[in-house]
């Protein structure tokens, strides 16, 4: 369990050196089976994850319309950070795609890799990474038309496509499941031509 979130940090931060005596006891492993919620909007999200194993999702509700945010296959974060922080409630739910499990930083967690040295750098570099991520998600939608989304999802994650379904990811690029179904087929027409 703590060689991902080694990992995760070796990525964001390559010299950090983490307490595993003092952190692990509070590290805990959450199983969320395919279709069930790891929180849902209007809970206080108490704590960062790590997907372990599994794929899950981010997604909202608008005039009664699931809107996917984000997925979270191994080792992504997620999440409600502002609803951590400020214990209010989550603007977003977060449900498994597969059965997943997740490794759980709980705010005493994340309160003791604060103390740790250079620990509060690490937080500031893993919360850049979800601002960036957020950055580029929210000028993808504006910026890129669903053919360009669909592509750079492609190319960023296609084993993903295999693995989400066809409306989780329609409602992800911002169309209905029947465009995508047309722009896959107008794509594969440009790819044998």
């Amino acid at each position: 369990m703590y060689e991902l979130l080694h990992s995760f940090i070796q990525q964001l931060f390559p010299h950090y050196q983490v307490d595993v005596a003092r952190l692990e006891p509070l590290l805990e492993s959450r199983r969320v089976l395919k279709g069930d919620f790891l929180f849902q909007e209007g809970d206080v999200c108490d704590f960062v994850g790590l997907t372990l194993k599994g794929c899950l999702r981010s997604f909202f509700l608008k005039d009664g319309k699931e809107l996917t945010l984000f997925f979270h296959p191994e080792h992504h974060t997620l999440g409600d950070y502002e609803s951590l922080r400020r214990q209010t409630p989550a603007y977003f739910s977060c449900q498994a795609i597969e059965d997943s499990e997740i490794l759980i930083l709980t705010t005493q967690a994340i309160a003791v890799l604060e103390t740790m040295p250079d620990g509060q750098k690490l937080l500031r570099l893993v919360v850049e990474n979800l601002a960036f991520q957020l950055r580029d998600r929210l000028l993808s939608l504006y910026r890129d038309s669903p053919e360009r989304r669909y592509l750079n999802f492609l190319e960023r994650d296609p084993q993903l496509l295999q693995r989400i379904p066809q409306h989780y990811l329609a409602s992800h690029l911002g169309i209905e499941p029947e465009s995508l179904s047309r722009l896959k087929r107008r794509i594969q027409k440009k790819r044998s031509t």
